[in-house]
């Protein structure tokens, strides 16, 4: 690897989204030019010392970070860096982790094929900024869920958080990286040290995004501000004269909570607030079952609640969440008359890049944690007008605040429209020639299936996955055992892993073709989602159905008789493309598709509720060679492991 260092930066944060300008060639390092112009252009005015209990909607611009195009073999270096980020003017700063000293980082553009290598040097002192407390359940009725409330109060401390240093690892989510590039979960770096990758973007063009990936503390690096958007870029995509430059802007949508001072005023201190499972709180340093944290703010680009002003023209949003559980369900709304804006939003692209043709979204846009959503607005057919992009819930008024369903402030951000009207934009015909939807039929036959069932641990608080191995007919039932009865027959399964720390069981070949069967199994009532990430493979859903799991023994870890598969359930146009990362609903089944990459190597896959993830909801898996995985698998036979899963040429 060169010694010599040297970035290309093209773009650089101003006060609005309009303010993008190009900044030229910076320094690299935590102290270059870059760095320094880049705070200052981000930061908003606003008070230093606590003075709102309250904040304003949309009375802050959208920040827009700026683009780093990474080029060839050169090394591109990122310093993770402590810095004071405005989030809303009626707050004071807030302390946070950072890419180059930006919130969200650097977005990385770079061309399909060309391969990048990025040093990201962790550069951070100190202990976590995040606040984290424990606080018990409240009773049913109206009201707000306590995570839904700024503030500590009645919250346990979390010392074990407080004691918490920068150990980071950074994923490039649904992007192609040998195993060793990956960003993998126990390859954390301690400050001073650096992590070396290299990013193969042998992909269409496709946006993916970074984000710290820290074994048990993933959610909280996140949640302190260690998030990024990568944007691959490709000729099929230059063809399309898509909205480009200032009419292109990345969304990075994160719920948060702030902590409060004696008086109720917002600290601005970023504050992660846990509810603990069965009432009773936990001793100091210990981790009791708990529910996946919500907060009530909404922040787009590092800005609560902000306003984008625009032109009366078309812009493509480049939508992702990165949330640690909240699920956004997004809807246009016309502020003047409060109706929805049907068909505002054309969706040209999900996940691992654009649909074959446009879809047109007439009610709502739903994206899990880690989903994202290619979407044209065109604005001209809104001169004048402000329209606000809100959080709703099916079957309830857009934008009215729900606090029964936990969307307190469902205002997410507002465009401000310009009078002057431009031209309407005519959407391609086709957008992607080589896109096709594929079905159960067109899974080749070769293909290797998985099962994985998302249960509970024997309390049936804890949320767990269950890696299965398939067993013949007729095995005994017995702790772990579970059957199924799917559309094709019943189908008997062994439990063979649950933690990450379990011995893998999952070896694949590169560049084949995999179907997995991911299986919920809930208590009733129990309304829980898992948006579910494989590493390393496109995939598109092929099948979602109901799951009757009312059979499932949690205190046992059986079944007592089999789950029963259902009818089908409708798969949304974000969800019609190719995708690294789908939402498992309680008692459904969803049966994904698709070949896996070149790469190699021990990879992932897990729930991308960041609390979940960090609690155990995680197994890794083994991607060879296609020759290496056979004489793997012929030494396991050998060996007497012929449980071992992986082998090529099962059957569907």
């Amino acid at each position: 690897m060169s010694t010599t260092s040297r970035r290309t930066v093209l773009g650089m944060a101003g006060a609005t989204a309009a303010a993008v300008a190009v900044a030229g060639t910076g320094v690299l390092g935590g102290t270059g030019a870059f760095q320094r112009k880049a705070e200052a252009a981000d930061a908003l005015e606003g008070v230093n010392e606590p003075t709102f209990t309250e904040l304003t909607p949309f009375r802050d611009p959208l920040r827009v970070p700026p683009t780093l195009r990474a080029k060839g073999h050169r090394i591109t270096e990122i310093d993770l860096v402590e810095s004071p980020v405005r989030l809303h003017s009626q707050m004071p700063r807030t302390r946070m982790w950072t890419y180059d000293g930006h919130f969200p980082g650097p977005t990385v553009e770079v061309r399909s094929g060309d391969q990048v290598r990025v040093a990201w040097n962790n550069r951070l002192r100190g202990t976590t900024p995040v606040k984290a407390v424990w606080v018990q359940p409240e009773g049913p009725g109206p009201g707000l869920l306590p995570y839904n409330r700024p503030g500590a109060p009645g919250g346990v401390p979390r010392p074990e958080v407080d004691r918490l240093t920068a150990w980071t690892t950074v994923h490039v989510h649904g992007g192609h990286q040998n195993a060793l590039n990956d960003g993998a979960a126990e390859y954390g770096v301690a400050p001073g040290s650096s992590q070396l990758a290299e990013y193969a973007n042998d992909q269409a063009a496709t946006h993916l995004f970074y984000h710290d990936h820290a074994m048990a503390v993933t959610s909280l690096n996140v949640t302190a501000g260690l998030i990024g958007n990568w944007i691959v870029r490709d000729a099929e995509e230059d063809r399309l004269d898509l909205p480009r430059g200032k009419y292109e802007i990345p969304l990075t949508i994160q719920d948060a909570n702030f902590d409060t001072d004696a008086q109720g005023r917002l600290t601005g201190q970023i504050l992660a607030k846990r509810i603990v499972g069965g009432g009773a709180m936990p001793m100091p340093g210990s981790i009791p079952p708990s529910l996946a944290s919500l907060a009530p703010f909404t922040m787009v680009n590092g800005v609560v609640w902000p306003h984008m002003d625009v032109e009366a023209r078309a812009y493509r949003l480049r939508l992702v969440n990165v949330s640690g559980a909240r699920i956004y369900r997004l809807v246009v709304v016309d502020e003047e008359t409060g109706k929805p804006v049907r068909g505002a939003m054309k969706l040209i692209g999900t996940d691992m890049g654009l649909l074959g043709k446009v879809q047109t979204i007439d009610e709502a846009l739903s994206l899990s944690p880690a989903e994202r959503a290619d979407v044209v607005i065109d604005f001209a057919a809104h001169p004048g007008k402000k329209l606000t992009l809100v959080n709703t819930v099916e079957g309830q008024t857009p934008g009215a605040a729900l606090p029964d369903f936990m969307v307190p402030h469902p205002e997410v951000m507002q465009f401000r429209v310009e009078k002057q009207r431009h031209a309407s934009f005519r959407m391609p015909t086709t957008l992607s020639a080589s896109f096709r939807r594929i079905g159960l039929a067109d899974v080749p036959r070769t293909a290797t299936e998985r099962f994985v069932v998302l249960g509970f641990d024997k309390t049936g608080a804890m949320p767990q996955i269950w890696e299965m191995q398939e067993v013949p007919a007729g095995t005994a039932p017995g702790t772990g055992v579970v059957t199924v009865d799917m559309p094709g027959g019943t189908r008997t399964l062994r439990r063979t892993g649950t933690m990450f720390e379990d011995t893998t069981t999952f070896f694949a070949a590169s560049g084949t073709w995999e179907k997995w069967h991911f299986i919920s199994a809930a208590p009733a009532g129990v309304p829980i989602y898992h948006p579910m990430h494989i590493h390393l493979m496109n995939f598109q859903v092929v099948d979602r159905r109901t799951v009757d799991a009312s059979g499932m023994d949690f205190a046992a870890a059986r079944t007592v008789r089999p789950l029963t598969v259902g009818g089908p359930v409708p798969v949304a146009p974000e969800e019609s493309g190719w995708k690294d990362t789908i939402t498992v609903n309680a008692n459904t089944l969803v049966t994904v598709a698709g070949r896996l990459a070149d790469q190699t190597g021990k990879v992932m896959y897990h729930c991308h509720l960041l609390d979940h993830e960090d609690e155990g909801m995680m197994r890794p898996f083994v991607i060879m060679p296609p020759a290496v995985h056979d004489i793997h698998h012929m030494i396991m036979e050998m060996n007497g492991g012929s449980g071992m899963r992986g082998m090529k040429g099962m059957k569907m």
